[in-house]
């Protein structure tokens, strides 16, 4: 492999050791989640269900009461800003970094079942959703940025006395 690779037989055995000790070492990851989750309540399923029927479909959803609390969902990507979940519905839920209280981002992996509340649905029907545990208020997205036809035009520059 030296050869093949143009490095020296030691650095082959570097990276044979490496991989070896990655694949017989649990994954540090599910060990600080396992720490966090039996420390605190926030995230976990316990006490969570599925969505209910009377939220199915997006619109349902946005018209039912929010948040919705204590609703099971799995983990589908984890990106530098956050989670994307899928609890049921078509589409997935954003779970941003700063709704999930001292949880830390890295202990998500994708495919883990964790609690959610469901916070808000926005008119571009864009999910946002809270870890479950941390009582979020319902998050109205629509309402803090006007849409671009709506926004005030820039005023002029006051001028600079003398």
């Amino acid at each position: 492999a030296s050869g093949t690779f143009q490095v020296t037989p030691t650095r082959v055995m570097t990276v044979i050791d490496h991989l070896h000790s990655s694949i017989t070492s649990p994954d540090p990851r599910l060990r600080k989640e396992t720490e966090t989750l039996e420390t605190t309540t926030i995230g976990s399923t316990a006490g969570c269900a599925s969505i209910p029927s009377n939220a199915s479909t997006i619109d349902k959803l946005r018209e039912s009461k929010l948040p919705l609390r204590s609703i099971i969902a799995t983990v589908r990507n984890v990106i530098d800003f956050g989670a994307f979940v899928d609890f049921g519905l078509e589409n997935d839920g954003l779970l941003h970094r700063s709704k999930m209280g001292n949880v830390p981002l890295g202990s998500l992996l994708v495919g883990q079942d964790i609690g959610i509340d469901i916070l808000g649905v926005a008119q571009t029907n864009k999910i946002s959703v809270g870890l479950s545990g941390l009582n979020l208020p319902a998050d109205s997205r629509d309402s803090k940025r006007p849409l671009k036809s709506e926004a005030k035009e820039p005023q002029a520059k006051k001028q600079r006395r003398k």
